[in-house]
């Protein structure tokens, strides 16, 4: 996973909703974010397998759990204070960091 890389960070984004604080997220709900507007059934079906891969890759490195008897992720306290983090950093520019510094 590269946060910087414009897929993963949307995929981060995208986790780190408010919405999803209370109630987590599913693969559906992610899906819409990820591909607007894209409902053809074979893409769709393509959509959830690769959804559904960056889910697995999140829970082995303990950034969201599963909801027990649900289909539905919440995001941990580690990965809240990760996923923050790697979007600050994304976001920051050298020259805003600059003036901080001064």
């Amino acid at each position: 996973m590269n946060p910087y890389a414009p897929e993963d960070a949307d995929l981060l984004a995208a986790i780190n909703r408010g919405e999803f604080t209370q109630n987590g997220f599913r693969n559906r709900d992610i899906r819409a974010l990820l591909f607007p507007g894209q409902s053809i059934q074979e893409k769709d079906r393509q959509h959830s397998v690769a959804v559904t891969r960056k889910f697995l890759l999140l829970r082995a490195h303990g950034l969201i759990k599963k909801v027990t008897g649900t289909h539905r992720y919440q995001v941990t306290d580690k990965g809240l204070n990760i996923v923050t983090a790697l979007i600050t950093a994304r976001n920051a520019s050298t020259e805003f960091l600059t003036k901080l510094s001064a």
